[in-house]
């Protein structure tokens, strides 16, 4: 099917996994740090746990209330989004050769005859 716009792109969840020991209660080594508890989905043995009782998150750490039980990647850690950051460029490191010739010719025109 046609469409109109930028080629639509896919990106697949990224998941993390851990061993649960039935003792230990943090699991440190997430891929990167969620905004916090509700920016990701956490399942034990395929069970949904819940973010406002279950566990928490400091970085790239993971805390359970209470120890996961034992078992071969048994922890799921689904991430429900990567955040996105902004980058601001320095101050004088954008030079006229970095710009469209549209967009120069247009701040010439600006500078140099005054339209």
């Amino acid at each position: 099917m046609a469409y109109i716009g930028n080629q639509i792109k896919s990106n697949p969840f990224i998941v993390d996994r851990f061993s649960g020991t039935a003792s230990a209660t943090q699991f440190t080594g997430m891929t990167f740090a969620p905004a916090g508890t509700a920016a990701i989905a956490v399942f034990v043995g395929g069970v949904y746990q819940d973010p406002a009782s279950a566990y928490t998150v400091s970085g790239t750490t993971l805390n359970f209330t209470s120890a996961p039980a034992s078992g071969t990647s048994n922890i799921v850690v689904l991430h429900l989004g990567v955040g996105a950051t902004t980058t601001v460029p320095s101050d004088g490191s954008v030079t006229t050769a970095k710009l469209a010739s549209d967009v120069d010719l247009g701040i010439n025109a600006l500078f140099y005859t005054g339209t």
